[in-house]
């Protein structure tokens, strides 16, 4: 059988006797509450043994939604009173420590159920984290959608460790570094890329990278680009001469010159709206 309170408890007034004099207090007590309740009990400890002080302990309604969080005592130990009968879902957190799968559990009217948390340790908890913002330089605005390389540099050697995209607030974030010497770079069309400086994270650093992008004064402009062949072969010339002329009112302005590669490449960049033709040939010194 388990000990409710059938009234609330009531405290008289103070009484005050100075020698031989009766007093009376007469009590009149209130029903306790009738709410359908009982209690949720126990423990959190490592796989062990060993108890998992001030862990976080969450408990869930049926509906998996969180209805109440406590935290376990330096035996692991942690109680929730007075919780309405019905179904829940109970679990617990801690840095360093994974948390489990949440357990299903009942509370049964004036009744404590006991529940056993374990906690497994999380084998990368003492590896880093790097973060950050990127931002334009001119507005101090967050840049969404920027690429952002992580580089370690071992032995003087940078090597590419991961690649993310900036959220609409343009942070960026890289978990569960090992330790080392990092930099980022950040990019993204319209603005020229940028290098940050390096910094050393070790044994759980959670370390912020900013960076500023500064826009692309060429940003919008065009290209123009081919190959050129020989006609009988339709193998790529290579040191072909390319001239971009520039078509207005009618008259052609030769505005760049430029050769083609070993592949018969050529390009020509960073080009304003306008109308434009290229012509190639081959010259030779006789």
């Amino acid at each position: 059988m388990a000990i409710t309170d059938r009234y609330t408890l009531l405290p008289s007034p103070p009484t005050t006797i100075t020698g031989r004099e009766e007093r009376t207090q007469n009590l009149s007590l209130q029903a306790a509450p009738t709410a359908d309740t009982g209690n949720i009990s126990g423990t959190v400890r490592r796989p062990d043994g060993t108890p998992v002080n001030e862990a976080t302990v969450q408990l869930f309604d049926s509906n998996e939604q969180p209805f109440e969080h406590t935290n376990s005592n330096p035996s692991g130990q942690f109680i929730f009173p007075r919780v309405p009968v019905g179904s829940y879902f109970i679990t617990a957190s801690e840095p360093g420590l994974l948390t489990p799968t949440r357990i299903a559990v009942s509370v049964i009217k004036n009744r404590t159920t006991s529940v056993a948390i374990t906690m497994q340790p999380d084998p990368d908890a003492t590896k880093n984290s790097i973060f950050g913002i990127v931002r334009n330089s001119v507005t101090n605005q967050p840049i969404e959608d920027a690429t952002v390389e992580l580089f370690q540099v071992v032995g003087g050697t940078p090597q590419l460790v991961g690649i993310v995209s900036t959220n609409a607030d343009g942070q960026y974030l890289f978990a569960n570094m090992n330790n080392g010497n990092y930099f980022i770079t950040a990019v993204k069309p319209g603005f020229l890329s940028n290098q940050s400086a390096s910094i050393t994270v070790s044994d759980r650093d959670f370390a912020p990278i900013n960076i500023l992008l500064n826009a692309d004064p060429d940003a919008n402009t065009g290209t123009i680009s081919g190959t050129v062949t020989d006609n009988t072969t339709n193998q790529p010339i290579p040191n072909a001469i390319v001239a971009l002329y520039s078509i207005s009112g009618g008259t052609e302005t030769i505005i760049d010159v430029s050769k083609t590669n070993a592949g018969g490449l050529y390009m020509f960049g960073d080009l304003p709206a306008g109308t434009y033709r290229v012509k190639a040939t081959v010259q030779v010194e006789v």
